[in-house]
């Protein structure tokens, strides 16, 4: 389903204006990402996982998403979404135009969506056809984009706000759901949009069939940035105090805090535990549920920025060197 550009988002803005967006897009990401350093592989216990070569994903790649066995990463300083088959990855990537400085990126509802924070849009294009791409305008700050079947949620950063957008019209659809101070990241799980306020330390929990915020904001760590659900739980990677608060995804209760790494930034799931990937060190731990146990994985440096897990392992974005890394299990 290709979205259809509204008249504000293809309207040229000012130079002086467009310039000003982009630049703070930029200032944005280097607030997402912290120093790590160089790349080699290390373990502690478990089996071995091995770092493949970095693959060329463009300048200043900042996220993201699988589908499939196609890796989708955004370059935000091209302006556009790397489509990397994961069969192949040799193989130079297939791109995708994009709206101005994409930071995120997310798959569902059959299409690629972009949250756009240099032209405040999200991108919505067909994987199957390059230059299918739509913009649509916002209003608001792009900074992060969650799909579920009833639609795209975008988190709009110093609005305090997330929008939806509709998969049919792809317009924005309903008033904007106030959730707490610069919501950064976004998580669907147990019937839920789950989403993490970086600038007052809470996760809101919005239920996205009423459009409203349900009970009262969940305090987790400090700075926090990144949010997945798995294993009957909430994870919360708390980039400023070096832990991962647990909240159950049936009450929001408040299940465990976890001390992972200096500057736990990223999450993802996998069928054995909970992957947080350290923003500072540029080391890859996996929680195990079962009892929060904490094992060191790899370590891949760099200014990782981003983690994604399927089509044959955990994919890590690196900025500086404009890559993205697999990790495989050889165990």
């Amino acid at each position: 389903m290709s979205a259809t550009a509204s008249p504000a988002a293809d309207a040229p803005k000012p130079p002086i204006l467009r310039g000003v967006r982009i630049a703070f897009a930029v200032a944005m990401l280097a607030v997402l990402i912290a120093p790590a350093v160089v790349v080699w592989l290390t373990r502690s216990s478990g089996p071995a996982v091995s770092p493949e070569t970095g693959i060329h994903a463009g300048r200043l790649p900042s996220d993201v998403a699988i589908q499939d066995s196609t890796v989708w990463v955004v370059s935000g300083r091209d302006n556009r979404v790397v489509a990397i088959d994961a069969a192949h990855p040799e193989e130079a990537g297939t791109s995708h135009g994009t709206g101005s400085a994409p930071l995120r990126v997310a798959v569902g509802a059959r299409s690629v969506w972009t949250a756009d924070a240099g032209d405040d849009t999200v991108t919505r294009l067909d994987p199957l056809l390059p230059g299918s791409g739509r913009r649509i305008a916002l209003g608001a700050e792009a900074v992060d984009v969650a799909v579920s079947p009833d639609g795209a949620w975008v988190s709009n950063g110093i609005r305090g706000t997330v929008t939806r957008i509709d998969p049919i019209s792809n317009r924005v659809s309903g008033p904007p759901v106030r959730t707490g101070s610069y919501p950064a990241a976004l998580a669907f799980g147990a019937g839920y949009l789950w989403v993490v306020n970086a600038g007052d330390g809470t996760v809101a929990r919005v239920d996205p069939r009423e459009n409203l915020v349900v009970g009262r904001r969940l305090p987790v760590g400090r700075d926090p940035q990144d949010i997945a659900v798995g294993f009957g739980s909430v994870w919360v990677a708390n980039r400023g105090d070096g832990t991962v608060t647990r909240l159950s995804a049936t009450t929001g209760k408040p299940a465990g805090t976890i001390r992972v790494g200096r500057a736990p930034g990223a999450l993802a799931i996998t069928r054995e535990g909970v992957l947080v990937l350290d923003m500072r060190d540029g080391d890859v731990s996996e929680i195990d549920p079962a009892n929060g146990r904490v094992d060191h994985v790899a370590h891949v440096g760099g200014f990782p920025t981003s983690m994604a897990v399927g089509a044959g392992g955990a994919w890590i974005v690196d900025a500086r060197s404009g890559t993205v890394t697999r990790l495989r299990n050889d165990g």
